[in-house]
């Protein structure tokens, strides 16, 4: 059972940024009001609002990114270094308005793979259109994930600041593809390989930072990253003997350290 303080203009933008984060339906959690936003004086003074949300017990629980066996996360350190700022905005920033249906009863019925991902790529081509997007969508059957790839012109759009507008819609579209089915599958969205490049990018960072850190005999503290992307990092430098990596502080801040070790 998760907690998650997260931040936004409005109550309502707070919840919905910490529901992207937890994976979850409203009905599925808790909502706490820690403080109310507020306009200030012509700018001056103003202060986001603060929920804390916590999942219910006994809700099932739905695959995400950070649920996927690539490499098991490391504990949390108890020193949190200082995070990067404006992230959580960005976040909020990314996360479409919409408005989602009560949870329909769940059927008897085996849901598989081939028809989640039928019924996801009929979500996405329908919200794609509204917006104007063209897009060709290839589907791909794994073991732990169905893998849907966007492809057309000018689709950065839909990336967003480091990924960050292609995990909201992933989490929409997981949102309206496992609603109200037995079974649930972890959909993946990728946009022209992005989520490749991203692997790679991330990979040759945690190499040159390690460097660093082994250099210098300190820590470095990376920005703020998903589950995802923080796996990557913890997998790369694994079986460095002179690094060791941690995962600190809470959601939207946590991101990894990484530390000389001797």
């Amino acid at each position: 059972m998760s907690t998650i303080e997260t931040t936004g203009k409005t109550i309502e933008d707070a919840v919905r940024s910490g529901l992207v984060r937890l994976g979850r339906m409203k009905d599925e959690v808790d909502i706490e009001v820690l403080e109310e936003p507020k306009s200030g004086f012509f700018g001056f003074g103003s202060k986001p609002a603060k929920v804390r949300i916590t999942e219910k017990e006994g809700v099932p629980t739905v695959p995400t990114m950070e649920s996927q066996p690539a490499a098991v996360e490391k504990p949390v350190a108890p020193a949190a270094a200082e995070p990067a700022a404006n992230a959580a905005g960005a976040a909020e920033e990314a996360v479409p308005q919409v408005e989602t249906e009560p949870a329909e009863a769940e059927t008897g019925d085996d849901f598989t793979a081939e028809e989640a991902a039928a019924k996801a790529k009929a979500f996405l081509q329908e919200v794609l259109k509204n917006m104007g997007i063209d897009v060709v969508i290839e589907k791909m059957i794994k073991s732990d994930k169905v893998l849907l790839h966007l492809h057309g012109k000018n689709l950065g759009i839909l990336i967003g600041k480091h990924g960050q507008t292609l995990d909201a819609l992933q989490y929409l579209t997981n949102l309206t593809t496992n609603q109200g089915e037995r079974t649930r599958h972890f959909i993946m969205l990728d946009v022209e390989n992005y989520r490749h490049r991203r692997e790679e990018t991330l990979k040759q960072l945690a190499i040159r930072l390690a460097n660093r850190v082994k250099k210098n005999g300190d820590r470095v503290v990376l920005e703020p990253m998903n589950g995802y992307e923080r796996k990557i990092i913890h997998v790369t430098l694994q079986n460095d003997p002179q690094v060791r990596t941690e995962s600190e502080g809470q959601d939207p801040y946590r991101h990894v350290v990484i530390y000389y070790q001797e």
